[in-house]
This record gives structure tokens, C-alpha cells and sequence, in this order.
């Protein structure tokens, strides 16, 4: 039974890998409301598999009179994130129980549907998988063919080829759309924890052709960012790349792979260089502001000769001693990973203090009026609403009352529907209580993986990818595409941390 419950994780986490991001009915305005139908119906398939399985399972065990023994066993392998995911589900509930809309706050209509279904949804899905997933290396097969694909129309979208004939909409619907994700934001969000995933996913492939063809991803990933119409994909993948880097450091041969991801960076900003200057597809290149310093200055060019002067140094060693290459690593993973670590923080405290001193509402392609009204609303709350929230997908209730009694003109929309940050989107729909476990469920996963001494590239990975995830949900969260895979790749590193106490055990 055990062996069919793994065998089940693996093909539900393949579809969702596969069919998520790929799958769309007629058009785009129902875009997320497919993604959120193909992951409800797996995910009830998956829960009838392992609720079957669990019941022949534990019949056995009690025939075997085991069920003491495996009781305490379980217990005894129950972690903090364990314990903030299912506080998360209850009061998610709870808040939905106690809200003005109930309908609207269990299906998520009105929020990129993550309302309570999808988050108690998530949250099975998490212990599922976190239970039994065998935490084999093979994760990135499963999802690199769907991510290849979706790249591969992706680009072939921006450069103007609508080869699946998905642009039959108004022209502005053109311009904001890719793929077969949705919306440029959408886009940036799965970009955010895709790369970085994949950008570690070399050292833990031992196969040279897999290792061509997730660094043939990767350049076709980063030709998507200069081409893409969105700012919000680089400070994602920036997020994360500052892990990634740190993560490289700590060892000094994971530098080749750091150096090979900058070089491949540079030829993918050299591509989309001359075709921005010598337009020679359907449609011009989209460059929003970053893109267009990067390639208007040739900074791309940047990471490229980084690399390079990483690979000429690593060649260069080679002529020196044993001895002296030994003391060139200590000093590169003890005191250059520390450095950074330090400008990092000193990093974060000073855009903390500039965005508080330069705050406006046009802030982010005026996120920063969204961020304003959902604090506001929070702020107006009763005591309940300030501990438990308005409920799950019900921000747009409280933004609307903001607006409307607002001292100066702003025309309520559907972005205000959703706070565009995910800790602020919980603070308001679930209160203290649910910003708090949300904030747990960033900060527990590095508590798990630098627990242990064994720190395997399969989890430094998909910890990147959670830090994507977390990067992305700063400036567009939550919706269905990046919330699922978060869940699958939190759900990953819970099964790593359970194999490694179970080693630690028998050690």
C-alpha cells in the first residue's frame, strides 16, 4: 500500500506539473477558473486513492496489532510546519464561518480563486505529500517537460506567433497575456519558482545530456525575462537568486554552475538584444523598464563576464597547490557566504526604509494604492476582523469601503480584488492569526533545511524555488498557478525533512 500511495503522489504531482500550467478551455477570461478545475478533480482523485489506501493500510496494521507502535511513530515525526499548515486550514474555515459571504469566500471567485476550498484543498495536498513522497532525485523530469512546453509557446507568443490561436480577444488582452498561464503577473509568478529550482537542479544530475538540457531550459527561461512585458519577474528570480548564490557559495566547486547560469544569461540578453534593435518577428519585443536599461545598457552582459572570470579562476587553480586551492575554498565558504549573508540584511533594512520614506499610490505600478487601502481596511476592522480576518478571498469587501469613502477620486476595479502581496492578503482575509502562520510557512522552511547536517541539493532546490514563491508573492499573490506549486514544493521539503529524522533515528 505504501508503494501505491507513492506511486499516486508521483503521477498527481507530473499532472499538475504538466496539465497546470498548460491546460486552458476557450479563452483566457476563464483561464484560472480551468486551472482550478483540473487541480480540484486530481486532487479529489488523489484524496480517494490514499484515503482507500490508508484504510487497507491501517487495517492491516491493526490486524497486526502495529497500531501503538505506528501511532507513536508518526508523532514522534510531526514537525512546526505540520502544525502551522493545519492551524492555517482551521482558520481559514473559521474566518469563511464568520464572514459576509460565505459562497464567495469558499470558491474564490471574486480572488483568483483561492478561497477556502482551494486552501484546505492545499493543505490535504501538503500532508499527502509530505507522507509519501519517497524524496527521490528525479523531481525535475517531473517538471520539465511541461515547463519546457510552456516556455517554448510562451516565446513563440511574445514574438508574435499565435499559433494556438489564443489572442482572438480585444488588442490590450495581447499585450498583457502569454502563454497558456495568463497575465504577464501570472507569468512572472511561475517564472519565480521555476528557475531558481531548476538553477541548483544541475548538481543533483548526474547524467550530462540532463545536464545540457536543463541548462538549454534555463536560456530559453532567461530569453523569456528580456522579452516578457513585466518588472515583477526580476525581482522574483532576484529573490531567490540571492539564495542561490549564497547556497553556491557555501560550497566553492556549486561556482561552476553559478558561473554557467551567468554565462547563459548574457547569450540569452545578446539574443534578444539584436532582435529588439533588428525587429524581424511578427511583433516587436515587450520591454518594461528593466528589461530595456538592461538591454539599452548591455548590463546583461554583467552576470556573463562574472562567470567567466569564475571559470578562468577555477582553471587557473588548477596550476597551484593542493594546499593553497584548500585555503581558496575555506575562504570562499566561510567568509565570502557570511559576507553576503550580511548584505543581504543590510539590504532588506535599506529598501524597508526607502519604500516607508518614499511611499506613494502610484507605488509599483500603483500597488502601492492597493498595499494602502487593504491596511486601511484592516485597520477600520472590529477586533474579530483584526484577529481572524474578513475571510479568505474577501478583500475586495474592504477595499471597495475604502474607496468609497476616500478623500480624493479612485475608481474601484478588479485589482483591488486581491492585496497583490501575500502576507497582506492574509492579514486582512484571516486576520493576525493567518498572516502569522503564513509568515511561519516562509521563515520554517529554512529552520528545516539547515537543521541536519546532511544538506542535499534536492532540498537547497526546492527551498529556492519556495523563496521564488515568497519573492513573487511580495508583488502579485495569491492565485491558483503559483499557490499549487507552492504547496507541492512545501510538501516536497516536508517529506526531505521526515527522511532525514527517520535517518537520523536509525543513526
Amino acid at each position: 500500500m505504501k508503494k501505491v500511495r507513492e506511486e499516486a503522489v508521483k503521477m498527481f504531482m507530473v499532472l499538475m506539473f504538466t496539465l497546470l500550467p498548460l491546460y486552458y478551455s476557450d479563452n483566457y477570461y476563464n483561464i484560472l477558473n480551468d486551472k482550478r478545475d483540473i487541480y480540484w478533480l486530481f486532487s479529489r482523485i488523489l484524496f480517494v486513492v490514499i484515503a482507500v489506501s490508508l484504510c487497507i493500510s491501517l487495517m492491516l496494521v491493526i490486524k497486526n496489532h502495529q497500531f501503538s507502535k505506528n501511532k507513536r511513530t508518526q508523532l514522534r515525526k510531526i514537525s512546526a510546519l505540520d502544525v502551522v499548515m493545519l492551524l492555517f486550514g482551521i482558520l481559514a474555515i473559521v474566518s469563511t464561518v464568520y464572514s459576509a459571504d460565505i459562497g464567495n469566500s469558499i470558491s474564490g471567485e471574486n480572488a483568483w480563486d483561492v478561497g477556502t476550498q482551494m486552501i484546505v484543498c492545499s493543505v490535504i495536498v501538503y500532508f499527502i505529500i509530505s507522507r509519501c513522497y519517497s524524496g527521490k532525485g528525479d523531481l525535475w523530469v517531473y517538471l520539465y517537460f511541461g515547463t519546457a512546453a510552456v516556455l517554448a509557446i510562451g516565446i513563440i507568443d511574445r514574438l508574435g506567433y499565435d499559433f494556438l490561436i489564443m489572442h482572438d480577444e480585444i488588442p490590450l488582452q495581447y499585450n498583457i497575456f502569454i502563454s497558456t498561464i495568463g497575465n504577464v503577473n501570472f507569468w512572472a509568478g511561475y517564472l519565480s519558482i521555476i528557475i531558481p529550482f531548476f538553477m541548483l537542479a544541475v548538481l543533483f544530475t548526474k547524467n550530462r545530456f540532463a545536464r545540457f538540457f536543463i541548462y538549454l531550459l534555463l536560456l530559453a527561461a532567461y530569453f523569456s525575462l528580456f522579452i516578457t512585458l513585466t518588472n515583477t519577474t526580476y525581482i522574483g528570480i532576484g529573490i531567490a537568486a540571492l539564495f542561490v548564490v549564497w547556497y553556491s557559495l557555501c560550497k566553492a566547486n556549486r561556482l561552476k554552475n553559478l558561473a554557467i547560469n551567468g554565462i547563459l544569461f548574457a547569450i540569452a540578453g545578446g539574443i534578444a538584444e539584436v532582435l529588439w534593435k533588428h525587429p524581424c518577428t511578427p511583433r516587436a519585443i515587450d520591454t518594461d523598464s528593466v528589461s530595456k536599461l538592461l538591454l539599452a545598457h548591455r548590463l546583461y552582459l554583467v552576470p556573463g563576464i562574472l562567470g567567466m572570470v569564475i571559470i578562468l579562476l577555477f582553471l587557473l587553480g588548477t596550476v597551484f597547490p593542493e594546499k593553497i586551492q584548500t585555503k581558496i575554498d575555506t575562504c570562499v565558504e566561510r567568509v565570502l557566504s557570511k559576507v553576503w549573508i550580511w548584505l543581504i540584511i543590510v539590504g532588506v533594512i535599506g529598501v524597508v526604509f526607502y519604500m516607508i520614506y518614499n511611499y506613494n499610490l502610484k507605488l509599483f505600478n500603483f500597488r502601492g494604492s492597493i498595499w494602502y487601502f487593504s491596511f486601511m481596511g484592516f485597520l477600520d476592522g472590529t477586533l474579530w476582523q483584526k484577529l481572524m480576518g474578513v475571510g479568505p478571498a474577501l478583500l475586495d469587501t474592504v477595499t471597495q469601503a475604502q474607496i468609497a469613502k476616500a478623500d480624493f477620486y479612485v475608481e474601484w476595479n478588479w485589482l483591488y480584488c486581491t492585496a497583490h502581496n501575500d502576507l497582506l492578503e492574509y492579514l486582512v482575509t484571516m486576520g493576525v492569526f493567518g498572516a502569522a502562520c503564513r509568515l511561519l510557512m516562509y521563515v520554517l522552511p529554512f529552520v528545516m533545511y539547515t537543521k541536519g547536517k546532511e544538506r542535499k541539493p534536492e532540498k537547497a532546490a526546492v527551498l529556492a524555488a519556495l523563496v521564488g514563491y515568497l519573492g513573487q508573492g511580495l508583488f502579485t499573490g495569491p492565485y491558483i498557478l503559483t499557490y499549487v506549486l507552492y504547496t507541492i514544493f512545501l510538501g516536497v521539503l516536508g517529506a526531505y525533512y521526515r527522511m532525514g529524522k527517520e535517518k537520523g533515528a536509525e543513526a
